[in-house]
């Protein structure tokens, strides 16, 4: 499995770069840290699993959703944020995000949801 994380925290992207090698022992893992090298990881890499932060220098992970909406891919794309009002959650699911989740409550899920996907 080939999994982009994409968040401007190094703390946050080393924590489920370990739980992810840990439970996915064959994944492919890549990083980036703000919306540019997201972008450009995607479209090199072509990872099957995007974990998607919204705020990130640059622009924010609504950028990258928009980038992804206009070429045809197969990204599963889970949104991992702090800012977790229905506003936001409304505008990335309705974006093309696949699942949302809280940071500060639902942290553990993007690792089970990665763990369970057979891709």
């Amino acid at each position: 499995m080939n999994i982009l994380i994409a968040d401007d925290s190094k703390l946050i992207r080393e924590n489920l770069k370990k739980l992810l090698r840990q439970r996915i022992v064959d994944a492919t893992i890549s990083e980036s840290f703000d919306v540019t090298s997201t972008i450009h990881k995607i479209d090199s890499t072509s990872p099957q699993v995007l974990i998607l932060d919204i705020q990130m220098p640059g622009g924010s992970g609504l950028d990258v959703l928009s980038h992804i909406s206009e070429a045809p891919n197969n990204i599963l794309v889970m949104v991992l944020t702090n800012h977790s009002t229905n506003y936001y959650r409304d505008r990335c699911l309705s974006a093309g995000a696949d699942h949302f989740f809280d940071k500060s409550e639902e942290f553990m899920k993007v690792i089970e949801l990665c763990s369970s996907l057979h891709i």
